[in-house]
């Protein structure tokens, strides 16, 4: 019986020896697919950032800038009413900063 608990002995052994090396090989796979399919993902990304198209059908148009003219209100504001007595202060002057 001494010859069949070594053989057994050396397949268990063999066993758990070929089972790690699978699961090694299987974690490597996983991290190359997943790694795979992150960079498709960016590839993808990129390639819809290029094609981009813009929905309102403005091909070929380009917004220009506009210079809009600040006028205070007297009257209802978001806070509130303000008084026609109390003066807003003109936004186009440079206040000088207080330390």
């Amino acid at each position: 019986m001494d010859k069949k608990e070594k053989k057994v002995e050396k397949s268990k052994g063999k066993a758990r020896t070929v089972q790690e090396r699978a699961k090694a090989w299987d974690d490597l796979n996983k991290k190359m697919l997943a790694k795979k399919a992150r960079e498709e993902a960016l590839a993808l990304e990129k390639l819809e950032k290029e094609n981009w198209v813009d929905k309102d059908g403005a091909e070929g148009e380009t917004m220009e800038d506009v210079e809009l003219e600040y006028t205070p209100t007297v009257g209802n504001t978001i806070s509130g009413t303000v008084p026609a007595s109390i003066p807003l202060p003109d936004p186009t002057e440079d206040e000088e900063e207080i330390l």
